[in-house]
């Protein structure tokens, strides 16, 4: 009789282990997808596909270049935290729609902190040298911000295995 107990409770430990999993499949499936606040392209202006809050005014897209490395908003206990995650400054290039002019530098913010998900930006020197597509808008408190595109998990992967390959170069050679 022993030799039957151990096959049931195999069984039962599959079948609990299944119960278990379930809640953790379903965050899963839930999860939203990773977004990007620049595009490497776009043909014109009516192809670029932003999401946008409905409080959103001025808004503008224009072709950009980082002006400086993004910073975290937030000391290092959060202290003085906002909705927004990072501030950089953008160059404005080209501009496709909206009123800007070529030169004009825009403090920006990106990144939501209520938002939970993963999200890309120029962080390498290489990057932030590139020019990019981006949708600059005003919210209701003045600030500017970047509007999101969302992209593909596989475009997330690489735009991080490039930002880690970086970060690691960068801790072997400090003065990098």
């Amino acid at each position: 009789m022993s030799s039957l107990k151990l096959p049931i409770a195999l069984i039962a430990i599959a079948i609990s282990g299944a119960a278990v999993q379930a809640p953790h499949s379903a965050t899963a499936a839930e999860h939203k997808m990773p977004v990007a606040y620049f595009l490497d392209q776009a043909s014109d202006a009516a192809d670029v596909p932003a999401n946008l809050p409905s409080n959103a005014k001025d808004v503008i897209v224009a072709k950009v270049r980082f002006v400086e490395q993004a910073i975290w908003l937030g000391g290092r206990h959060c202290e003085g935290c906002t909705n927004d995650i990072f501030f950089t400054r953008v160059k404005i290039v080209e501009v496709k729609r909206g009123s800007a002019e070529i030169g004009q530098v825009f403090d920006v913010r990106m990144g939501l902190r209520n938002d939970y998900r993963d999200f890309a930006y120029p962080h390498t020197p290489d990057q932030r040298g590139r020019e990019y597509t981006a949708v600059i808008y005003s919210s209701d408190d003045g600030l500017h911000r970047l509007a999101s595109f969302p992209i593909s998990l596989e475009q997330y992967a690489q735009w991080y295995a490039e930002r880690s390959d970086y970060e690691l170069q960068r801790m072997k050679s400090p003065h990098r």
